[in-house]
């Protein structure tokens, strides 16, 4: 049986606590590159920079898709999700869950990537000058009978973890989005930090879409110590997929575990997918 081994990570952004760190989630990045390195098949990253793709080079095929032009360390950079893979891509989709697709300049966040000032003021900058987007792409591993269908998302943010109708519509359209992908292209699985709100209908909006979530109940968090939410049990990155045209779940994820060795605040959800064709 064929497999793919699929790992998701939302690195925030990469960047240090002053301009002139290398945080230890670059250093990881560019390990992937070291003789010897353990390399997944594909790897969906959220928070990432353009100027990161360079260290891509053991996964060269890949798709960016930018949702703001930051401000990192007083400089301007696009920043957004990724999906790279050892293996070819192809048939790319984009959709935009929140925003009209047209890169902005990013409100609201300062060079150290906080949000400056009070959320009523605040938030609605961000909001008017953000997109959040989804990406899915088929990956045509060699020798396989049909490509893979993977998707990633940065989910929508939410302040202390509390819904809003702005959140669930960014969801309601995700989730529409990852329905279709799945009825066209054979099923499809879908790895990203989800950001799901505390009460817990970000995952029911999925469920209701048809969504099967397939991280483990054993993992507690995937977020790491130093994150404020950790202790709290937060689960902010999933695994799920999606049926095919005819209702059937074509693919299956196992060995799902959490790595904390890229030291970003959210740990690195790994698994392993196969199918049934």
């Amino acid at each position: 049986m064929s497999t793919l081994t699929v790992w998701s990570l939302n690195g925030g952004r990469f960047v240090g606590n002053t301009p002139h760190e290398e945080p230890q989630t670059l250093k990881w990045l560019k390990g992937l590159s070291e003789p010897g390195a353990t390399v997944p098949d594909v790897l969906c990253l959220q928070d990432f920079r353009v100027s990161l793709l360079q260290y891509l080079q053991p996964l060269p095929h890949f798709c960016f898709v930018a949702m703001a032009n930051h401000k990192i360390w007083g400089k301007r950079e696009l920043w957004g999700i990724c999906i790279a893979s050892r293996y070819p891509l192809n048939d790319i989709a984009v959709h935009y869950t929140w925003g009209d697709g047209i890169i902005r300049n990013l409100e609201g966040v300062g060079d150290d990537n906080e949000r400056i000032g009070s959320g009523n003021i605040v938030d609605p900058l961000v909001l008017r000058s953000l997109n959040w987007a989804a990406v899915a792409c088929s990956v045509c591993k060699p020798g396989d009978p049909a490509p893979w269908r993977i998707a990633t998302h940065h989910g929508f943010w939410v302040r202390g973890g509390n819904s809003s109708p702005e959140q669930m519509r960014s969801t309601d359209s995700l989730c529409g989005f990852l329905a279709e992908q799945g009825r066209r292209h054979g099923g499809i699985v879908y790895t990203a930090d989800c950001n799901p709100d505390k009460e817990g209908m970000v995952l029911r909006r999925y469920a209701e879409s048809d969504g099967r979530d397939c991280l483990p109940q054993d993992v507690k968090t995937t977020l790491a110590e130093h994150h404020p939410a950790a202790k709290l049990g937060i689960k902010a990155d999933h695994i799920m997929i999606w049926p095919d045209k005819d209702g059937k779940f074509t693919y299956d994820v196992t060995n799902v575990y959490v790595d904390p060795s890229p030291g970003s605040d959210h740990l690195m959800l790994c698994s392993t997918v196969s199918r049934h064709l």
